[in-house]
């Protein structure tokens, strides 16, 4: 009989996504009618504002970290698609998935390739939601100090709403031909409000938190979206705070409030892991 996991709480990680160079997350270009973009940023239908994705990050968190830890991969694709076979790490035993930074912090599917049935997964424990676009631009003023302005203001010149046109040019190393291409890109700036909600189940579970801070600080050291060789989508994180809610909370919030454990806010990634270790101890589990 599987074992349902228990939920002891919910640790809540907000922070602010600023973009330092052009961010390129891209949509169909089906989707649009603009004439003259090769590359479209995506966009929320209802507010036009670019937004980045959940999974995009998700997606990042997981390539890093399999990076960082050299994890191999299985013997087969996970998923096939028509011609296509897609590769990632997938802990196949369990106690490779118990200490695995991966599989239990970002999920794996219960049934693996070829439908193989594990039953030692759990619910993926690190949830990351789609990161809105603030209404304000972080600019830099004369004196290199940080000063936030609304988007229409007169010394943001986009060519589209809350984006900037960039052209590229290819061109052939025999003929000297030269194909432009215009890319659509959230200009640097742009402040993106971000979202991690961690499900503890089990004690080993507040440790996870460190691999997801590390893979935050891997991130800023990396690229987010597309063209990161090419300069694009350099991003830092910055004002990040901590709330935990026991599952006892939902059921009543007036006798078991939220916590937050540390300091209001961090200025740094960095700053929460070194809080972290001490702060971990606050967090009240429930047998």
């Amino acid at each position: 009989m599987l074992e349902m996991p228990h939920l002891q709480g919910k640790l809540f990680l907000t922070a602010e996504l600023k973009v330092l160079t052009g961010l390129r997350i891209g949509a169909a270009a089906s989707s649009f009618t603009i004439g003259g973009i090769d590359s479209f940023v995506l966009r929320d239908p209802v507010t036009n504002r670019p937004y980045v994705p959940g999974s995009s990050l998700k997606g990042k968190f997981r390539s890093l970290l399999t990076r960082q830890h050299a994890l191999p991969f299985p013997h087969r694709p996970i998923i096939r698609q028509q011609d296509q076979e897609i590769w990632i790490h997938w802990c196949e035993a369990p106690e490779e998935y118990q200490d695995c930074p991966v599989c239990p912090l970002l999920g794996e599917f219960p049934s693996g390739p070829e439908g193989k049935r594990y039953s030692f997964v759990r619910p993926a424990r690190l949830l990351c939601r789609d990161a809105a676009l603030q209404p304000k631009v972080e600019l830099t003023d004369d004196q290199g100090k940080p000063e936030r302005a609304p988007w229409n203001d007169s010394r943001i010149r986009t060519d589209l709403p809350y984006a900037e046109v960039k052209t590229e040019v290819v061109l052939d190393i025999i003929t000297a031909a030269a194909t432009p291409r215009t890319i659509e890109r959230v200009p640097p700036g742009a402040l993106f409000d971000c979202e991690f909600v961690l499900n503890v189940y089990e004690p080993q579970d507040l440790q996870r938190l460190a691999h997801a801070l590390a893979a935050m600080r891997l991130l800023e050291d990396d690229a987010l979206g597309a063209s990161g060789s090419r300069g694009y989508g350099k991003v830092q994180f910055q004002d990040l705070s901590l709330r935990w809610k026991s599952r006892d909370h939902y059921r009543d919030p007036q006798r078991h409030p939220v916590v937050p454990p540390g300091a209001d806010s961090y200025a740094t990634v960095e700053a929460v892991q070194t809080a972290w270790e001490e702060l971990r101890g606050q967090v009240q589990l429930q047998s």
